[in-house]
């Protein structure tokens, strides 16, 4: 996590802004700011003020996770100064620890190949994509780039996702669920290599065939590997029924029956056509109708 001596001149005395009165070197980092009787400041020792920027991470972190931990990710934005200098700051607080074992730092997230602001007006919440699709297919999109590379995120590439779960699903549907099934070696070595997402993903797509094709332990393992990234949760009916007003479907469907019973096929293929246009799928069966989302 070594800054650039760019990065680090940048920060010099007069590089961006005036040098604060208390520093004892222009290149140093605050750990309690001063604060004028208008600004949010707490009593302390060292005068009323504020905790500096990178100090309360320290001592989240701490509170948390104790004075060694794992992973600590964030944006690379932040490497420099601000991780740098919580890693400075809690090594001298805590001598003899390791502060964070590993570091993750993502890429940046694009939208339709623009960085999200709100004066572009061009970003969403998790609530709105959510009114949209499974909160899996959101899930599928994430992996779908690995961590440090820019992920520009589209409505259509959030629908091709979508599709991608629907087949998974589909590989899923003509075999029970079990806990027997192995997780490929070549799906964890993925994993095991930064956190290489797209290439674990890309283990999948094989297992899916074969298991459209009647292979059971594939879709096994194919459930198996979705449990590891936090696919394939729901069950098959599940996944292909939400979002759906069951109630008025199974109306119609009751309708349609009826119509049948009464001959009036132009009024049952008038219903199909009308499920159809809403993405619902009726099968007839010897049992009854059933249906999905297409």
């Amino acid at each position: 996590m070594a800054a650039s001596q760019g990065a680090a001149d940048d920060l010099l005395a007069g590089a961006r802004v005036d040098v604060a009165p208390y520093k004892r070197h222009p290149g140093d980092f605050v750990l309690w700011k001063p604060s004028t009787p208008e600004q949010p400041g707490w009593d302390s020792p060292y005068g009323r003020g504020r905790p500096g920027w990178h100090i309360e991470c320290s001592a989240m972190s701490h509170r948390y996770l104790g004075a060694s931990f794992d992973i600590h990710g964030g944006g690379d934005d932040l490497m420099f100064p601000h991780h740098e200098n919580e890693r400075a700051q809690s090594l001298c607080c805590h001598p003899g620890s390791s502060f964070a074992r590993y570091w993750l730092h993502n890429a940046m997230l694009l939208s339709n190949g623009e960085k999200m602001s709100k004066s572009l007006g061009n970003f969403f919440t998790i609530r709105e994509v959510l009114t949209r699709t499974p909160a899996e297919a959101l899930r599928l999109l994430i992996l779908g780039t690995h961590y440090r590379s820019v992920l520009d995120f589209t409505w259509e590439k959030l629908e091709e996702a979508k599709r991608v779960l629907d087949r998974f699903y589909r590989a899923l549907e003509k075999t029970p669920p079990d806990d027997k099934g192995l997780v490929p070696d070549t799906f964890m070595n993925a994993l095991c290599d930064d956190m290489n997402t797209p290439l674990a993903l890309s283990c999948l797509h094989p297992l899916a065939d074969a298991a459209l094709g009647g292979d059971i332990q594939a879709a096994s393992s194919l459930r198996a590997c979705g449990a590891v990234i936090g696919l394939l949760q729901s069950s098959p009916d599940e996944w292909f029924r939400a979002g759906s007003d069951e109630t008025a479907i199974n109306a119609l469907i009751s309708q349609r029956v009826a119509a049948k019973k009464a001959r009036d096929f132009a009024l049952a293929d008038s219903i199909r056509s009308q499920l159809a246009g809403q993405g619902i799928i009726l099968e007839d069966t010897a049992q009854g109708t059933t249906w999905r989302r297409a």
